[in-house]
């Protein structure tokens, strides 16, 4: 499922504009990402690994300057997310961030585009083209545009205590993963890899993306008959039917469409109460993540040769996604909610 993720995340970022004709708006296409992990997830390592391939842009900047660059003597100095363009952004240890960084990153995943001052004045406006935006500089400012999805990661538990993270936890598909000591002698003996489907993401930019208005209507109501956060959360439904509308896009453009239709999002929906879950702070297992992929009318024993687990590690998992209300148990099968 992580992997789903991460995939969708990255199609995303290849997708310029979606349009939405119900309410005639345009909705951000790109997918976010937020991971809370325990220490030795292997996080770093499965990133850096897509980096390779070319479908990541690992950032290792904390400043303003670095991420977004600088200017002397005229000469625009690019910052490290100038390579993020049509690729999925990784920032892990998102606390390391400093106060400007924050505020730099909250800009991009709003608006896709930052500005920062940097000091003297520069006498005539300065253009430079990066792939997927662009850099202007003009006066004593910098702007950097760039098309990029992103996915944040910490290990730490202060990120509720800083309001510039709480407010870009809000615009995340948030995922808040444990590890046992089984799931560590699992992940040393094992190690780990984020497994993308690299057949489905395309070379180039897609243009737009329509969504009509009887699909989203459609959605929405789904999305009525599935909500389990609280009445008063009107303001996480909204962020999160913006994310169900980015996962149908994805689901569209990987079966090589752009109108979305009701079967991309029923693809979407397959996602959406492990959303509203990284939304209420529930922990799960990554293992556990991964056996509710398959709950679609299995065997413990047919879900262990799926998912390369022991039986006993299926039975433990099962009762942590049933007590979630995720999966439930129809005579020996297992059913997805």
């Amino acid at each position: 499922m992580l992997s789903r993720i991460v995939t969708s995340a990255i199609i995303s970022s290849r997708i310029l504009k979606i349009r939405d004709e119900l309410t005639d708006r345009t909705v951000r296409p790109t997918l976010n990402i937020f991971i809370t992990k325990p220490f030795g997830f292997g996080f770093s390592t499965s990133f850096l690994q897509l980096e390779e391939k070319g479908y990541v842009n690992y950032i290792n900047d904390f400043t303003a300057p670095g991420l977004v660059g600088t200017v002397k003597g005229g000469k625009i100095y690019m910052g490290s997310l100038a390579e993020s363009g049509y690729k999925l952004t990784v920032v892990d240890e998102v606390m390391k961030l400093d106060n400007k960084a924050k505020k730099i990153i909250l800009e991009l995943t709003e608006h896709g585009r930052a500005t920062r001052s940097i000091q003297g004045f520069v006498e005539k406006r300065i253009e430079r083209n990066v792939v997927g935006g662009k850099y202007v500089v003009d006066d004593s400012k910098i702007t950097l545009e760039v098309h990029t999805s992103y996915v944040f990661g910490t290990a730490s538990d202060q990120i509720y205590q800083d309001p510039d993270l709480k407010m870009l936890l809000s615009r995340c598909f948030c995922l808040n993963l444990t590890m046992d000591v089984e799931d560590a002698i699992l992940l040393k003996k094992k190690g780990r890899e984020l497994i993308v489907n690299e057949e489905i993401i395309p070379n180039e930019p897609i243009d737009l993306v329509i969504l009509p208005s009887d699909v989203n209507e459609y959605l929405i109501d789904k999305m009525t008959e599935s909500i389990i956060v609280g009445n008063s959360e009107g303001g996480y439904f909204t962020r999160a039917h913006d994310d169900m509308i980015r996962l149908s896009a994805v689901h569209c453009v990987a079966r090589g469409d752009t109108t979305i239709n009701e079967k991309d999002v029923k693809y979407a929906l397959e996602f959406f109460k492990l959303h509203q879950l990284g939304y209420m702070g529930v922990l799960l297992p990554e293992n556990a993540i991964t056996i509710y992929n398959y709950c679609k009318g299995l065997t413990i024993k047919e879900l262990a040769e799926k998912t390369g687990l022991a039986e006993r590690t299926i039975r433990k998992h099962l009762r942590k996604l049933m007590e979630a209300n995720l999966v439930a148990k129809v005579g020996d099968k297992y059913f997805r909610v």
